[in-house]
């Protein structure tokens, strides 16, 4: 899932552009690999001496998934008789705002590489760069529809199958009912009785609580997104609900994925960010500086986050924490989640693509799928396993299958997803320390446009 990048706008912006001209320059082309599938004629049989193969995963850091992948790994090399217990994986796992720019520069540097963990509505900008090899050959029809269309339309790029995904996510509001039940508050467990905006401050401010009388909140009524990010994974829903289904506001950008002036910047948009910052600067409902874990210590009633926070609280508490609930994510007009999350893609510099290929169809395959999620406890983006998992069908992880189903939708889907990004990511922290939010809103969206204009022409 998208987290925001915590670097200076100057310098990873700074760091794209130069890339970005390094990639387009060079433009690469895409390997031609002999092997049609895993299990295709040049790949080698079981029984045959096989040079050991090493293949390099630059991936995010993450102990949980790290777990997953160990098992994943294990028991793709007993696959088929041990037909590929010659690979190996060697992980190289950085934190997320090291994730990005390292992928482009191993690349533009023809740094062996063999896979990539990309987020989802990234893999447009990597598929422009040509920093991956387009995987549409190699999955059926019938493979690619046991993913949610979501995540087809996000390892796309113009029609062009790129990579399958891990996961898929949608972020409701969860909240901690102890805390709820002694602010005599009582959250909808219906999506269609979902609050809107207002109705959600009135719940905030009930749950935020100074039992020391210093002014300083001991519980904050709510953290709008995970960790301690800004960016266009959460904040982005806050501004596009507050358009109707189709507006400018709600689309976020032209049909031509480089307009932002008009789409970022509407009146609605402006307004929706100031709610923003009055939550952390007026109302005081939420910190201004972030504070890492605010929901799982209990320093937060409510918090927007996707269902991994169910895994997330049971490892931090495997003898018990809370009472967990979850209600629709609050709105302003249009109730929406972002969908998307990690994406496999294989690296244009492999050497190895036959076993890379073979892991990617393992790791996203049903099995290997289920082996990740009973890690994570993360939506499935495999359909066949989401809808025979029977927790899906009970509060409250119905919730967040129902939520995916009904108002779901892809972040903005541009090549230049990545530039858009930083400039949000910063935008949102600037607006909740108290900046101008027009100026900022508006500066903005002319920034974005200047950045992504290299793009040009890149859907016709």
């Amino acid at each position: 899932m998208q987290k925001a990048y915590r670097k200076s706008r100057s310098w990873l912006l700074a760091l794209v552009t130069i890339f970005g001209l390094v990639l387009a320059a060079c433009q690469p082309a895409a390997p031609s690999p002999a092997a049609q599938s895993p299990s295709g004629g040049n790949a080698p049989s079981a029984t045959e001496a096989k040079e050991p193969v090493v293949l390099k995963f630059l991936k995010y850091a993450d102990p949980v998934e790290a777990i997953a992948f160990a098992q994943i790994e294990e028991e793709f090399r007993a696959l088929d008789g041990g037909k590929w217990s010659h690979v190996s994986i060697a992980y190289d796992a950085v934190d997320f705002e090291n994730l990005f720019p390292k992928i482009e520069t191993s690349v533009a540097a023809g740094v062996e590489l063999d896979l990539i963990q990309a987020d989802g509505p990234d893999m447009k900008h990597y598929a422009w760069n040509q920093v991956l090899i387009p995987l549409d050959e190699y999955f059926t029809a019938d493979e690619k529809a046991a993913f949610a269309p979501q995540s087809i339309e996000e390892g796309s790029y113009k029609g062009v199958f790129y990579g399958p995904p891990f996961m898929q996510s949608c972020s409701l509001m969860w909240y901690n009912q102890e805390m709820t039940d002694a602010a005599g508050v009582q959250p909808p467990q219906d999506l269609a009785d979902s609050w809107t905006m207002d109705q959600a401050l009135d719940a905030w401010q009930k749950t935020t609580v100074d039992n020391d009388g210093d002014g300083s909140p001991d519980v904050w009524g709510v953290r709008w997104g995970q960790g301690t990010w800004a960016g266009d994974y959460e904040q982005g829903i806050l501004r596009r609900s507050a358009g109707e289904k189709g507006s400018p506001t709600y689309e976020g950008m032209g049909a031509d994925g480089l307009t932002f002036q008009g789409y970022f910047d509407t009146p609605e948009a402006i307004d929706s960010m100031q709610f923003y910052q009055d939550m952390h600067q007026t109302w005081k409902v939420t910190p201004v500086e972030p504070i890492p874990n605010i929901f799982q210590s209990k320093k937060a009633a409510f918090v927007v986050y996707p269902d991994n926070i169910i895994g997330d609280i049971n490892n931090q508490y495997p003898d018990g924490g809370f009472t967990l609930g979850v209600t629709g994510i609050p709105y302003f007009k249009t109730q929406l989640c972002h969908t998307g999350s990690w994406h496999y893609g294989i690296s244009a510099n492999t050497k190895h693509f036959d076993e890379a290929l073979a892991f990617v169809k393992f790791a996203s395959g049903k099995e290997g799928s289920r082996i990740y999620y009973e890690a994570l406890r993360q939506l499935p983006a495999r359909l066949d396993l989401l809808n025979e998992l029977p927790e899906y069908d009970s509060y409250p992880q119905s919730l967040i299958k129902q939520g995916f189903e009904q108002f779901g939708i892809p972040r903005i889907q541009t090549p230049g997803y990545t530039e858009y990004q930083q400039v949000f990511a910063e935008i949102a922290q600037n607006v909740a320390a108290g900046a101008d939010v027009a100026q900022q809103m508006t500066d903005g969206a002319k920034q974005i446009e200047q950045l992504v204009a290299k793009y040009k022409g890149w859907n016709e």
